[in-house]
């Protein structure tokens, strides 16, 4: 009898190790099963529902008439949609961005306006360097390089005269580059029409280019007097820099006086031609 107390401890011993290490392994099964969940429901919560809106594939600056190659779409978080978002970029049409948006921003119904016209005063400064001016010249198809010179285009301008103007001695038309790098800051109504491989639908009848006061001057008697043609830059040549060209032969904030053929002809000299 004695014997068989003392073996009873064992066996109990002997059974209350494997349960043991069941129960480790089953809490460790349930604490991985549960890791598992919360994995997989905090990828849910950070992806959430997806909604497509309409972004500005580059910059746009403040009172630029948006056109479609100016906007991109893109899928973000519902829960980051801001108010009032862009949906379609067909809600964009002929609309205007009343301050610069960045590249890449979502576009709200704040940020641009219908309409040119609905932009209020203190949105309406132009990108004019300090002591310079901004002025609208004509311009067509044959003139304006077939409508495809648009706002930050830099230009150079073509001017043909008849010698007449300046000598009554063997009279004849002649052509000179006048201005070089002359900065497009706008360009006319036709812009707000959607462009078709680049070119806008429709020929703008007229730019507006930043240039000198004294500049401006000359060019009023050219465009009078002569014919006005463009010709368009490389964007690799482009010079960004106006308010550094031709102020030592005309200053930015100085007019000339009155500008007739003299001045022209002293300026350009288109009798040499």
């Amino acid at each position: 009898m004695a014997t068989i107390r003392q073996a009873r401890p064992a066996a109990t011993a002997n059974i209350r190790a494997p349960l043991f290490i069941l129960g480790v392994a089953l809490a460790l099964v349930a604490f991985l099963v549960m890791f598992a969940f919360g994995l997989l429901f905090a990828n849910k919560t950070a992806s959430g529902a997806q909604t497509r809106v309409v972004v500005a594939a580059a910059t746009i600056e403040a009172r630029t008439v948006i056109t479609p190659d100016m906007l991109n779409t893109a899928f973000i978080p519902a829960s980051a949609v801001p108010p009032g978002a862009i949906l379609k970029l067909s809600d964009l049409t002929g609309s205007s961005a009343v301050v610069s948006i960045p590249k890449g921003q979502v576009i709200s119904a704040n940020l641009v306006v219908s309409n040119p016209g609905e932009l209020t005063s203190a949105d309406s400064y132009l990108p004019i360097p300090a002591g310079w001016i901004a002025v609208t010249i004509p311009t067509n198809e044959l003139e304006g390089v077939a409508g495809y010179i648009t706002q930050g285009d830099y230009i150079n301008v073509l001017a043909t005269v008849n010698t007449q103007l300046f000598s009554k001695v063997n009279p004849r038309q002649v052509t000179a580059t006048v201005f070089l790098n002359v900065h497009v800051i706008r360009v006319g109504p036709s812009s707000t029409v959607p462009r078709t491989a680049g070119q806008a639908q429709g020929v703008s009848s007229s730019i507006t280019v930043v240039v000198t006061l004294c500049d401006a001057q000359y060019l009023d008697w050219l465009s009078v007097n002569g014919t006005l043609k463009y010709v368009l830059l490389n964007k690799d040549d482009y010079n960004k820099q106006p308010e550094q060209q031709r102020v030592a032969a005309c200053p930015a904030t100085q007019a000339p006086g009155v500008v007739g053929p003299a001045q022209v002809q002293a300026r350009w000299n288109f009798l040499a031609g």
